[in-house]
């Protein structure tokens, strides 16, 4: 937002220098980014006086002229301008003088043999205009009420700075020359004048106008105005085209250029339609109730004031005109409707959208103005109404106009909304001020806390426990809430003044279990030699099967992810890509499920590709994919400080995952994920590049396994005095029986003095049949009180045997 301190000057009493008042409104809030001084381009630049002019015996196109600047000599200066001629005043660039539209420096130089002591201006050399085709000669009233000597500047009203201020989203009234006053008022504690309306008139609801809901809520409103008498032809005056020029906005016309007026001074955007226009437009008179605002049509477009023909779709809301589009709703007005030099009754538009529908319509289109940009961050409808009128008003002093009546949507609702300030919330939450270098503190007093809040535009209503705040429309976006208003009071005193008043901690702060233990699976792979990634949650949409996001800022960010395997397949790929002959990643995210009740789950999720060796020469001929077993064995390194068991089940039940080498992850009894090798057929497709091997953990079962008490808190256990004495057992059995279901059945039986058990050997051979394997396993017996026989653990051997003889239906192998 830029901003003209002139015209501030004309709303409020600015008492300081420009920097100071930068460095204020910085720390209030409203950075500066930077600060224009329009004079610097004219410094050194004069009113002078052409007393004669005689031609240059070395140059046809060369004159020499003797120019007053109200100094005791004349200067002598060279001059080519055709349109010279004596007794006229004219601007004259000094010796000294920089003028850096072109990058000129003004010395004492001798062209054809003859001294000249400065230049005589045009406006292109001032950076005024584009072009100039002579010097430029002053009009001689305004030059006589100036002395010969005075600064262009002032002339030129060019003694003037420029603003340039980063808006917040949370403080929309920084979008008005209005709003930045006030809060200047407000810092300065300097008199704020608003600026007053010399007439109302008459208002009119408009009950058959069609509206679309999503765009005009109960909290906006719509409001058109026939004004007859006007002229399109008619120019700007001087002091409302330099206002607006220094703000950044090009003068067109008087008509265009007090709408934009409007929006700068009020920052209420308003539109201007040519009536003759859209009559023509639709083949009759226009009345009010022709108006409409609804959301456009796939098969519709619109030229818009830019030139450009916009395809139009259902994310973008138009103004209509009997169901015609006439304008992109507060973004961009219609060429065909627009006001021209031929203009002599216009329809004044002014509104208030859902700044929802605005973003969505300035996103569709691909452009953003200085009227959707103040729609986008909210603005109040309580001032549409008043900002109509005041273009009224301006309207009435620069045309004979009728009166005319203001067509609303709805009537603004004048009641003032309290919040309920409380004063020993204040002193709490601020604490005390500081007075006289820490020596004395104290609080808020009430008439601080009053003239603060009164600056920004607050009504107060005295109460036993502080004041009920009634807060101006331009700032009832923001101030909603007493912490609100707090954070006001503690902004405009200083917080720099306020003495420290931090909380004292009831406890030191320190790590949950699950943090650290969090903490102890990324260290755990990291160690393992897996890099940490972190993917983008946000995916392009893909069928019905993702969360759609209410506002998108692109397509291809437009849904929440269910999966994070697809993008580390792709980042396993670019590795491949890239030469790398192994690639260890994993991640811990959320994924987001469609119509189930847990909607958000986090994962641990990764993919292990290649064989990470350092000696690479010695296998350089070989085979560099890990098989099932040793990637498994990767994880399991990796997950190995969490002392926690997790057992493997066969599966096919993931498409993208090989039918025959994936398994579920069971962690205490309960599906935790899976691991397994991606589908061949996605290698086939060139989605994946290499065997690569994917796994997903659900953090919470991970986490919740692995800190129970029983695992987190480490036991002391007695070691064994006795030695323990093992048994080796082996059995043919059918492929379909899981190992862990026979360890499970062993250790069952085995009751106290099985201390462990575990597979030693598989062996495969034609022999024992294609659906049949050998197993070998070990079995660890203890009794801690005594070294155990023989006669000990014969029969609870044979138990053993005998169970899984019966329940696997197999036999002991010779």
């Amino acid at each position: 937002m830029k901003v003209s301190q002139n015209w501030l000057k004309n709303l409020v009493e600015i008492t300081s220098t420009p920097e100071d008042l930068s460095e204020k409104l910085s720390i209030g809030g409203f950075e500066v980014e930077s600060l224009e001084d329009c004079s610097e381009n004219v410094n050194g630049v004069v009113l002078g006086k052409v007393l004669s002019v005689l031609k240059h015996e070395g140059s046809d196109k060369l004159s020499i002229c003797q120019v007053d600047i109200g100094t005791s000599k004349n200067l002598q200066i060279i001059c080519g301008a055709r349109n010279i001629k004596p007794n006229i005043y004219v601007y004259v660039a000094t010796v000294g003088a920089k003028l850096n539209a072109v990058d000129l420096t003004i010395k004492r130089s001798e062209i054809r043999g003859v001294m000249s002591e400065g230049m005589i201006c045009s406006l292109q050399e001032l950076g005024l205009e584009d072009s100039s085709e002579g010097i430029e000669i002053i009009d001689e009233d305004l030059a006589l009420k100036h002395e010969l000597g005075t600064p262009g500047a002032e002339l030129l009203q060019l003694n003037d700075f420029i603003y340039d201020l980063a808006i917040t989203a949370n403080r929309p009234d920084g979008m008005s020359v209005i709003g930045i006053a006030r809060e200047i008022s407000a810092l300065l504690e300097s008199t704020f004048n608003f600026p007053e309306l010399n007439h109302k008139y008459n208002i009119h609801l408009l009950k058959g106008i069609k509206l679309c809901p999503e765009a005009i809520k109960s909290n906006c409103i719509y409001t058109i105005s026939c004004i007859d008498g006007v002229n399109g032809d008619k120019l700007s005056p001087k002091w409302l085209k330099d206002r607006i020029e220094k703000s950044g906005i090009k003068s067109i016309n008087l008509i265009v250029d007090l709408t934009n007026y409007i929006l700068l001074e009020q920052g209420q955007p308003l539109h201007a339609f040519d009536k003759e226009k859209l009559s023509n437009l639709i083949g009759k008179d226009v009345s009010p109730e022709d108006f409409s605002v609804r959301k456009a049509k796939d098969n519709e477009s619109l030229v818009c004031l830019d030139g450009k023909n916009y395809e139009l779709n259902e994310n973008i809301t138009v103004i209509t005109c009997c169901d015609k589009p006439v304008a992109i709703a507060g973004v961009i007005g219609g060429l065909e409707t627009s006001v021209t030099n031929t203009t002599s009754s216009i329809y004044l538009e002014g509104a208030v959208f859902n700044p929802v529908t605005i973003r969505k319509s300035s996103k569709a289109v691909g452009i953003r103005t200085e009227s959707s940009s103040r729609y986008e961050k909210g603005i109040s409808s309580k001032n549409t109404i008043t900002a109509v009128t005041r273009a009224i008003n301006l309207l009435e002093e620069y045309f004979s106009i009728n009166l005319p009546m203001i067509n609303t949507s709805n009537l603004t609702n004048d009641e003032e909304i309290f919040i309920k300030l409380r004063r020993n919330r204040i002193h709490k939450i601020l604490g005390p001020l500081i007075i006289n270098d820490q020596f004395e503190k104290r609080n808020l007093s009430d008439t601080e806390i009053v003239d603060k809040l009164t600056l920004i535009g607050c009504t107060l209503k005295n109460k036993e426990y502080g004041w009920d705040v009634a807060v101006i429309p331009n700032r009832s976006q923001d101030l909603i809430r007493e912490i609100d208003l707090i954070e006001e009071i503690a902004r405009l005193i200083g917080y720099d003044r306020f003495d420290l008043n931090l909380p004292n901690p009831i406890k030191p702060g320190k790590l949950s279990s699950e943090q650290l233990a969090l903490r102890k699976v990324k260290n755990g792979f990291t160690e393992n030699g897996f890099n940490e990634v972190l993917s983008y949650s946000l995916v392009p949409e893909d069928k019905e099967t993702l969360i759609k996001i209410s506002n998108p800022l692109l397509l291809e960010t437009s849904c929440l992810r269910n999966n994070i395997w697809k993008e580390h397949l792709e980042i396993v790929n670019r590795n491949i890509k890239a030469g790398q002959t192994s690639c260890y990643i994993f991640e811990i995210g959320n994924v987001f499920h469609k119509n189930t009740e847990s909607i958000q789950e986090e994962v641990l999720n990764g993919a292990i590709y290649g064989n990470r060796k350092f000696g690479k020469w010695v296998n350089s001929d070989k085979d560099n994919d890990l098989n099932y077993y040793q990637a498994r064995g990767k994880l399991k390194e990796a997950l190995a400080c969490l002392n926690i068991k997790i057992d493997d089940k066969p599966t096919d039940s993931f498409d993208f995952l090989h039918p025959g080498r994936t398994a579920k992850l069971i962690i205490e009894g309960k599906d935790a994920g899976y691991f397994g090798e991606i589908h061949p057929k996605l290698i086939l497709e060139k989605k994946s590049l290499k065997k690569v091997y994917l796994f997903s953990i659900n953090v919470a079962n991970l986490l919740g396994a692995s800190t129970r008490k029983n695992k987190w808190i480490p036991i002391f256990k007695q070691y064994p005095i006795v030695p323990k004495m093992e048994r080796d057992i082996n059995f043919v059995f059918s492929k379909e029986f899981l190992i862990s279901d026979i360890t499970s059945e062993i250790r069952k039986t085995g009751k106290n003095l099985l201390e462990d058990v575990y597979l030693i050997d598989v062996f495969k051979d034609i022999k024992l049949g294609e659906d049949y394997i050998s197993y070998t396993f070990r079995l660890s017996y203890r009794d801690k009180n005594k070294t155990l026989l023989d006669s000990d653990i014969n029969s609870i051997h044979s138990s053993i045997i005998s169970k899984v003889e019966n329940s696997f239906n197999t036999k002991l192998r010779n």
